[in-house]
């Protein structure tokens, strides 16, 4: 796909996300086997310490080293760690093309990720990749952005609102949308056939191929959470899909009880980018 093949100079600091997901699934997996896995890629194990440090995880004396830091935080809780700072260096990017600044960005994709966290484990899906999922669910925009700035004439793609967003103009403009594109970057990174599937249908869950419907569910309702506390209310009333709410087996109303734990975490993860 020739956008994706502008994306020659992106990190692939995400690529180590599959391997951890493996890991976190192997009962034979310790914290040593998490530190070797990242600890060859000097920025991401940069970013690991720095967010250890943070008021998130922060306490005790100042971690030095990733063995520190890894430590720090324990065995699960280094999933949320290494992942967010993996997608670090996609997800905290300024889009022009999208009208969208780093800190929009950043926001949109972690409250994505604790959405998805949330619904995930209200039906029993993984939660460590639905965490994942949802934190990089909006990557194929990073590409799309890449692919037009600095064309002739300049491009502005334009959002419709939950649940189309920009689908409408990234169509007109390149006939698939940035979800057809981070499908296949997440296929390029060695993501298993669930990430790409969920992220391929985060728009349409009930087009999803089986058994994957169910993780796409819980994609289109994280955007839906995600939407309704990142705008803070405003614009027109949300509603859900009825079919979404099939596959996750919830009502309107229990989705929206989500909303009050999403604000919390985002609270909380707000203090990540509070280094000591």
């Amino acid at each position: 796909m020739r956008v994706i093949g502008s994306l020659r100079q992106l990190s692939p600091a995400p690529m180590v996300l599959p391997r951890l997901q493996r890991l976190l699934t192997n009962p034979n997996s310790s914290l040593f086997d998490i530190v070797e896995l990242v600890r060859l890629d000097t920025g991401l194990t940069a970013r690991i310490i720095q967010i250890s440090n943070s008021a998130w995880f922060g306490r005790g004396e100042h971690c030095q080293t990733l063995e520190e830091a890894v430590n720090r935080v324990g065995f699960h809780q280094a999933h949320q760690l290494v992942a967010t700072a993996a997608a670090s260096a996609v997800i905290e990017k300024s889009l022009p093309v999208y009208g969208l600044d780093s800190k929009t960005m950043w926001r949109s994709s972690v409250a994505c990720a604790f959405a998805a966290e949330l619904l995930a484990a209200q039906i029993r899906e993984d939660v460590a990749e639905a965490y994942t999922i949802g934190l990089l669910h909006a990557v194929g925009k990073v590409a799309v952005d890449s692919y037009f700035r600095g064309r002739m004439p300049v491009v502005s793609l334009s959002d419709d609102g939950f649940p189309l967003e920009y689908t409408v103009s990234e169509k007109a403009q390149l006939g698939f949308t940035q979800a057809d594109v981070g499908a296949c970057m997440l296929k390029n990174w060695d993501f298993g056939p669930l990430a790409v599937e969920a992220i391929r249908s985060q728009y349409a869950p009930s087009e999803a191929l089986l058994p994957y419907d169910r993780m796409a569910a819980v994609i289109y309702g994280a955007r839906l959470l995600r939407t309704v506390v990142c705008q803070g209310g405003e614009g027109q009333p949300i509603r859900a899909d009825v079919g979404a709410l099939d596959s996750l087996r919830m009502t309107e109303t229990e989705l929206f009880g989500f909303i009050p734990d999403l604000r919390a975490l985002m609270t909380k993860a707000r203090q990540i980018t509070e280094i000591r």
